[in-house]
């Protein structure tokens, strides 16, 4: 089982490679990753491919007919994902219209979400952690 936590700086280069955080890496055991787009915001989901393939997410048949809520959702979610593997330095490559979807520079941030994790680009997601921060900050108790 992966366990995928903290955040971790990282950089894109011009090619849309980066290298995928050693401790992130030791988790994956050589398995491809899953990329795709975020349906929650602007950054990318990686998902390791053992926990991908696990989902039980619906496989249409050749008689089926989907909802239409259905349909979104597979389109959503599935249609667009992208098999990566890392390489030997632990780099994959990005394609450009996930760098695009997530708005990707040059600086990114690898933020772990315990079964997968996340790339932003660095000015997104320190935003991102600042109004998280300040949402879940205690409120000073009355004397």
């Amino acid at each position: 089982m992966v366990e995928f936590v903290g955040s971790l700086d990282g950089t894109l280069d011009k090619k849309g490679r980066c290298s995928v955080p050693a401790t992130f890496r030791s988790q994956l055991n050589n398995q491809p990753l899953y990329l795709r787009p975020s349906v929650r915001g602007t950054f990318l989901e990686a998902w390791p491919s053992m926990d991908f393939a696990a989902t039980d997410a619906p496989r249409l048949g050749p008689l089926d007919i989907p909802s239409e809520e259905e349909d979104d959702r597979l389109y959503a979610l599935i249609a667009v994902v992208v098999p990566v593997q890392p390489d030997a330095e632990g780099r994959i490559i990005v394609p450009p219209h996930l760098i695009r979807h997530a708005e990707l520079g040059n600086e990114l941030y690898f933020v772990g979400r315990r079964s997968f994790f996340e790339i932003w680009s660095r000015q997104a997601f320190e935003a991102r952690l600042a109004r998280a921060l300040a949402a879940t900050r205690p409120i000073p108790r009355a004397s």
